[in-house]
C-alpha cells in the first residue's frame, strides 16, 4: 500500500473526507504511526502514508465519533491511550494533537 513498509495490524475504518467516501487507515511504520485515505472501492487510487502521532506509539485503532469525525487511538509506550480526532476547520485528514487518556 504506497510503498510503505509499516509492521504490525493495519486499521480501517470507512469515513467522509473532504465531502468524498473514504477507507481510512493507521499502522506503524517507522516507530510512529501512519495514517492514509484513500477513495473507497478505488484502490488503484494508491495510499500515501502520513506520520503522526508520537515516537513508539503502537498498536493502533480508528473509529467514528458521534460527529462523524475520524478519531485514531493507540498505546503510548507508557503504556497510556492516547487519542487524537480529526480536526474540523482543516480541509483532508488533518488530526489533533494526541491527547493522553487516563492516570500515569
Amino acid at each position: 500500500l504506497g510503498g510503505s513498509t509499516g509492521t504490525g495490524p493495519v486499521a480501517a475504518v470507512r469515513a467522509v473526507v473532504d465531502g468524498h467516501d473514504c477507507t481510512v487507515l493507521a499502522h506503524q511504520d517507522a516507530g510512529r504511526l501512519a495514517v492514509a485515505a484513500h477513495p473507497s472501492e478505488d484502490e488503484a487510487a494508491g495510499v500515501w502514508w502520513t506520520p503522526s502521532g508520537e515516537q513508539g506509539a503502537h498498536t493502533p485503532a480508528l473509529a467514528l465519533d458521534g460527529r462523524g469525525r475520524v478519531v485514531l487511538a493507540a498505546l503510548g509506550v507508557d503504556g497510556r491511550l492516547l487519542v487524537a480526532r480529526q480536526k474540523t476547520d482543516e480541509d483532508g485528514l488533518a488530526l489533533r494533537a494526541w491527547n493522553r487518556v487516563g492516570s500515569g
